[in-house]
């Protein structure tokens, strides 16, 4: 008897299909590629900590010398010293792809490559997602612009860092989810488990996609196959168990513990103390009335950042409307995944992992769902124009419709030009931290606000400014080595007094200062 007829099996449901219009492909991909090498080509080098610390650690490893760094940016995890393991805190895909560029030639372009590709493939992955779902022709087109362009988006993709790779892992995991749970085969299954297994591989956050699978299976009722659980739950092993065995070979367990600790943080900047634990006794000690404010002004702001980054504002309530639509369609089972998936990490970013949430969590792990969202915004367009055509008879939708996504499609690539442009690049500063290094001798350790940008730019080792007084500073200082303080104007909290020569303390001696960056020598003995 066929998988099809088993009377265990789920009930097939008809879908469009994904690969219609296959002679606009080309097009989409190569359009794709050279808006994202316009983007890459402005980075020189990586432009904020995750992607230094990605792009490093790929130096490494491509190097010879295994997932291992020369920097401490987190002491969550207490660590013993440099050289140090490497993601322990982060996923390592980033890292992974990055080094199999500087395998071809030891570059940031090389670094780039494999991103640059990716993210110039994903306006191919929201054509084909709108298809799935039924679009018109224009709408896929429209739909595969707005990822072209990049939205928020734009000044990440293309080097090494999570967007671009849990783009593709979220996004084409939730539509191989949704085929699946539509009564597919158990192959649809295994593919789905291999897909979270690479999206947990990118980004801790990504396990909600082995959850959501199980949810959704669940949810089946009566008729489910227990083969397919278990076909997803293989096929995530089958990517993540050399991961899992690896962390606990070095850690001594499957999974790091230091990023827990973020669950019971009281403010953000804790997340670089140094010495403490956070633990449940201390979270509710903090008080209820706190900890619920805490969640509700998280919550409200993970709304807000969702909106503006995956809807790019005005695209929201078009995809709202076509997210509506589609839900009262009875049997439609390719937003299912896409519903969960998007609730559970909105909640769980905003209520489990509160603080993290609103330094930029929302802004990475949203982009799993963003081809879907720009699949959405098109089709509710569609339907915009659909409904105003119903009323205003001298309207033509076939007319209407490519002229309205036109126009919002040069509205997106307008925010995509602005929030590129207002990234800063911070040669001034790596040009700072260069001379700064010089000055020192060779190998000294630093310590300062972006440990993997400096060990970037002078291939010295290097830890992070601890959020804790001058006293608690000089104790990391003596145990890691650190002969060194640079800070600037985004100092820690504790650290005013010697920053702004208020309450300066004699083991923390000012070097130089230019553009408003200090370097310090540590008298810390030894």
């Amino acid at each position: 008897m066929s998988q099809d007829t088993r009377a265990d099996a789920q009930p097939r449901v008809d879908l469009p299909r994904w690969d219609r219009w296959k002679r606009d492909w080309l097009w989409i991909v190569l359009l794709g590629l050279a808006v994202q090498a316009l983007w890459a080509v402005r980075l020189t080098h990586p432009s904020y900590m995750d992607a230094y610390y990605y792009t490093t650690a790929a130096r490494e490893l491509a190097a010879g010398r295994g997932l291992t760094t020369q920097v401490i940016w987190q002491y969550l995890d207490d660590p013993a010293g440099l050289p140090a393991p490497s993601h322990t805190y982060w996923m390592p895909l980033p890292s992974l792809l990055a080094a199999a560029g500087y395998l071809l030639s030891d570059s940031f372009r090389a670094a780039q490559a494999p991103f640059w590709l990716l993210a110039g493939l994903l306006p191919w992955l929201s054509f084909v997602i709108a298809g799935a779902l039924g679009a018109k022709r224009w709408e896929a087109w429209a739909a595969a612009l707005f990822t072209a362009w990049g939205g928020y988006y734009a000044a990440y993709l293309s080097q090494p860092t999570t967007f671009a790779p849990y783009a593709w892992a979220g996004g084409l995991g939730l539509l191989v989810l949704g085929r699946a749970t539509a009564g597919g085969r158990d192959r649809l299954w295994l593919a789905a488990g291999l897909l979270a297994g690479l999206a947990h591989l990118t980004r801790a956050d990504g396990l909600l996609f082995l959850l959501v699978g199980l949810w959704l299976w669940l949810l089946a009722g009566p008729r489910r196959s227990w083969r397919q659980p278990a076909w997803l739950v293989a096929g995530y092993l089958l990517m993540m168990g050399p991961w899992l065995a690896r962390t606990l070979v070095v850690l001594g367990r499957p999974l790091p513990t230091a990023g827990t600790q973020t669950i019971f943080l009281t403010q953000y900047d804790d997340l670089f103390a140094y010495g403490r634990q956070f633990n449940l006794a201390g979270y509710v000690a903090w008080g209820a009335g706190n900890i619920v404010r805490s969640k509700l002004e998280a919550l409200w702001l993970a709304l807000q950042t969702f909106l503006a980054v995956s809807g790019l504002v005005f695209l929201a309530p078009f995809i709202l409307l076509a997210w509506i639509g589609w839900g009262r369609r009875p049997g439609w089972p390719l937003l299912r995944p896409l519903t969960w998936a998007s609730l559970g990490l909105l909640a769980l970013l905003a209520l489990v992992f509160t603080f993290p949430s609103g330094r930029g969590s929302v802004l990475h792990a949203s982009a799993a769902l963003w081809t879907w969202m720009m699949a959405l915004a098109a089709v509710g367009i569609g339907r915009a124009v659909d409904w105003a055509a119903a009323r205003r008879t001298h309207w033509r939708p076939a007319r209407a419709g490519p002229v309205f996504a036109g126009m919002f499609v040069v509205v997106a690539l307008v925010i995509s030009l602005i929030t590129s442009g207002a990234h800063p690049l911070r040669d001034d500063e790596a040009r700072i931290l260069e001379e700064f290094a010089a000055a020192l001798p060779p190998g000294s350790i630093v310590m300062l606000p972006d440990a993997p940008m400096y060990f970037y730019h002078t291939g010295n080792p290097a830890i992070n400014v601890p959020n804790e007084p001058p006293a608690v500073l000089l104790e990391v200082a003596r145990r890691y080595g650190a002969g060194y303080l640079v800070l600037d104007s985004g100092y820690p909290h504790p650290l005013a007094g010697v920053y702004e020569d208020t309450a300066p303390d004699p083991a923390i001696r000012l070097l130089r200062e230019e553009a408003g960056i200090k370097l310090y020598v540590l008298e810390v003995g030894r």
